[in-house]
């Protein structure tokens, strides 16, 4: 087949999903990628592996670098509109670009401005939109922090940008819900993850489970440090707070460091969690950026991956993690409900911070479980959660789509 791939994705999971589902399809099918010139090409460079690259100049209004009071969420408001309409033409050069190639289908991925993309409104060639979730800010409460609270100044000011920023907010809103009804399908990453999709978008989803790289994440035979370790934004969607209060409660003579690694890492947050591990006398470490030959070796070497984010859709990194044969504990909600298996190959705990502790207690002071969980963790990684399994996942949802419109033709 030959099909076309567009995205407008910084870096992260779905820009991690986009490349690896890439990497596999090039074997079998032509592949062609297409993006602005706003996409983040610097981290899992696509066009290292299409056959073909289009990239389109985009140039979207930056932050205002200088302060207007009582002026600068208004004149934001009118660079949003100015920029919706320049994705709406970039959208209408692709769609022509892509007609003229003859595609099979086109392979989309979100856009970092409004989530799900234009480009579907303009084309009439099938598509499979790989929503990772929804735009969480709309749907889900927000997470309050002390350090979030402003001074009476800061909150008039926020009174008086509130209708623009309720006006941004809707106009983003409708027009994410729009584009979604105009992709012929929908895929997405978990069960979880549809059921937010169909409350947000009133549209079923398939799900294409998403897999991990067993050639650079897998066991190294290094030594267990006494360290747990969990990985992602250093922002309040993680809950390394709630981490902090489960390793708080372990025994003093028995509570392990806590080491997170970031791609990203909100100063903000990263101060709250510093204090808050000094006050519950917990060793933290912070690290940022690290590259993946390292990440692979604080897996390794972690007596455990923790892992409690807020209502995560997915989560690749605790499958980065079984895949190197670290025993994973995790809380007992969105995604990880799917990838871990409780007591098989991690544990599952409450969010409660005396039940996430306890079961960080049973894999530290059980060696023999620790390791058993570990190597069947790793096990099931190669059965289940290799991008070659994602791969084929993903192309028999794509044929299987094809065959119900041909036989709804008939």
């Amino acid at each position: 087949m030959k099909i076309a791939l567009y995205h407008n994705l910084t870096s992260g999971g779905s820009k991690r999903e986009a490349y690896e589902f890439s990497r596999r399809m090039v074997k079998d099918h032509t592949l062609h990628v297409y993006s602005p010139s706003t996409a983040d090409e610097t981290f899992l460079p696509l066009h290292q592996i299409a056959h073909q690259t289009f990239t389109f100049p985009l140039t979207l209004s930056k932050p205002l670098s200088i302060r207007l009071p009582g002026l600068r969420k208004y004149l934001d408001l009118g660079n949003l509109f100015r920029d919706m309409e320049k994705l709406r033409t970039l959208a209408k050069q692709v769609a022509n670009k892509m007609h003229s190639e003859g595609y099979d289908f086109v392979f989309l991925h979100h856009d970092k401005l409004i989530q799900s993309p234009y480009l579907p409104t303009y084309l009439q060639i099938p598509t499979f939109y790989y929503c990772a979730e929804p735009m969480r800010q709309f749907y889900d409460p927000p997470i309050i922090r002390a350090y979030g609270v402003d001074s009476i100044s800061s909150r008039i000011q926020k009174a008086w940008y509130k209708p623009a920023e309720r006006l941004a907010n809707s106009v983003i809103k409708k027009q994410d819900w729009k584009n979604a009804q105009k992709a012929t399908h929908l895929l997405t990453n978990s069960y979880f993850s549809a059921e937010a999709i169909w409350r947000a978008y009133h549209r079923p989803s398939q799900v294409v489970y998403l897999g991990v790289d067993t050639d650079k994440f897998r066991p190294l035979d290094l030594p267990r440090q006494n360290y747990v370790l969990s990985v992602g934004a250093i922002s309040p969607m993680k809950c390394y707070d709630f981490l902090i209060e489960s390793v708080g409660r372990l025994p003093e003579s028995q509570r392990p460091p806590l080491v997170l690694v970031g791609n990203t890492v909100s100063e903000g947050e990263s101060k709250y969690l510093r204090s808050l591990a000094q006050s519950r006398q917990v060793d933290l470490k912070i690290y940022k950026n690290v590259s993946e030959d390292e990440l692979v070796r604080f897996y390794n070497e972690a007596a455990a991956f923790i892992y409690a984010p807020m209502l995560e859709p997915f989560g690749l990194t605790p499958l980065e993690a079984m895949a190197c044969g670290t025993p994973v504990i995790a809380i007992k909600e969105g995604g990880p409900r799917e990838s871990v298996l409780d007591g098989q190959t991690g544990l599952l705990a409450e969010r409660d911070p005396e039940a996430f502790a306890h079961a960080i207690a049973k894999v530290l002071n059980d060696k023999t479980l620790a390791r058993q969980l570990g190597g069947h963790s790793h096990q099931q990684v190669l059965d289940f959660w290799t991008w070659e399994h994602a791969y084929q996942r993903l192309m028999k949802a794509v044929t299987n789509k094809f065959a119900e419109t041909k036989m709804a033709g008939h």
